[in-house]
């Protein structure tokens, strides 16, 4: 047995010095800003949101707001028009897929345009849409109806409906609204798109508490949040 004090090969860590692997930190201070430098680069490579973002990168989605123009659409009980309200949730679904899904987006109009049933289609069509989405806001005689619908084609595909089905389990869940149900149709958008697309019927404009809702500009943001998160669903990306 050695009766002396073994020689310092540098591994020793000195008075004062914390040894991380081979690397000799001269402070306990500067040892914590490393070990918390490296802790947050560890989560943020291994966040899931880190990792999500952008999860629609190359992914070209046609937002259609509805109407528009001199075609208003259903009109509320105070005079809230439903093209106006279909443009906001529009703008707000569009933000969240290009901020949030790093999406490429074009839309129908961004203005009240007078745009056709016929150059919606074909402007989707023409540029390669990969999903479209259209935008409305229902209206019954009876005024305390609510609830919120999602169309799809009579004779959508399998890949259609569970883009339909996954938007509209996230407006339920969000809105909170009543369920009325997922639906097929012969919408003109939905037939004449080659692309798999819905129209979403999120509520009742002429409700007059629905109404109400829908003049609140979050209220509208969190509209289009909501398809938002269904669309990322539907791709298996986290939002």
């Amino acid at each position: 047995m050695a009766d002396h004090e073994p020689k310092d090969l540098g591994l020793k860590p000195r008075r004062g010095e914390i040894r991380v692997g081979t690397w000799r930190i001269k402070n306990t201070m500067r040892a914590m800003v490393w070990c918390v430098v490296v802790a947050s680069a560890i989560l943020v490579v291994a966040s899931p949101a880190a990792l999500a973002r952008g999860g629609l990168e190359g992914v070209k989605i046609f937002v259609d707001p509805g109407h528009g123009g001199p075609e208003p659409g259903a009109i509320g009980p105070s005079g809230l028009r439903e093209s106006d309200v279909n443009l906001r949730v529009a703008t707000a679904l569009r933000n969240c897929l290009v901020e949030y899904g790093g999406a490429t987006v074009m839309m129908s109009r961004t203005g009240d345009d007078d745009v056709s049933l016929g150059e919606r289609t074909a402007a989707a069509n023409e540029w390669g849409a990969d999903r479209f989405i259209s935008v409305h806001h229902n209206a019954s005689y009876n005024r305390s109806y609510n609830a919120t619908e999602t169309y799809a084609y009579t004779y959508a595909d399998r890949t259609t409906l569970d883009l339909r089905d996954k938007v509209h389990e996230s407006l339920v869940s969000g809105l909170g609204l009543p369920d009325g149900g997922v639906h097929t149709a012969n919408f003109y958008v939905l037939r004449n798109t080659w692309m798999p697309s819905i129209l979403t019927e999120a509520s009742y404009i002429s409700n007059p508490y629905q109404e109400a809702r829908l003049k609140d500009m979050g209220y509208t943001w969190r509209e289009g949040y909501y398809i938002y998160l269904g669309i990322a669903d539907h791709f298996g990306v986290a939002p």
